[in-house]
């Protein structure tokens, strides 16, 4: 904070002033953005065992005998019956396992900005001018 000199009257002038210009220091305060954090959204797999009951089926030949009650006998001239094999066919159910993916889950990362008041405090200068007259009778002070 300097003073500049302004320029006096030229001697005579009746209208003599002097000018001084005074300063002062504004505060200015604004923001900048700096990088404070990186957050990544990173999705993994977890392995987990599940073991599930089910129920199967399957088909077991029982074997039923019956006692016949006295029935006519075959003629003598007839051939005895074809020995053919009477066959069965038994069926099981067997457990068959498959996977599929499905989605089950949205998760959505979102940037919002919260605004808070912080204080500032600075100390801020100013000039300001005091006046001094010396009353001294100079004669060639008074013109």
């Amino acid at each position: 904070m300097t003073d500049m000199p302004v320029p006096q009257p030229a001697p005579g002038d009746d209208d003599r002033e002097a000018t001084v210009v005074l300063h002062e220091e504004h505060l200015l305060v604004g923001t900048e953005v700096h990088a404070t954090e990186r957050v990544r959204l990173e999705r993994y797999v977890v392995t987990e065992q599940r073991t599930i009951t089910v129920d199967v089926r399957r088909e077991e030949v029982r074997l039923v005998r019956e006692p016949l009650a006295e029935g006519p006998a075959l003629p003598a001239d007839r051939t005895p019956p074809t020995r053919e094999p009477v066959v069965v066919v038994l069926h099981e159910e067997q457990v068959v396992v498959s996977k599929r993916i499905v989605p089950v889950e949205r998760v959505t990362l979102t940037v919002h900005t919260v605004t808070e008041d912080r204080p500032v405090d600075a100390v801020l200068r100013h000039e300001e001018v005091t006046v001094d007259e010396d009353r001294t009778q100079d004669p060639d002070m008074r013109r």
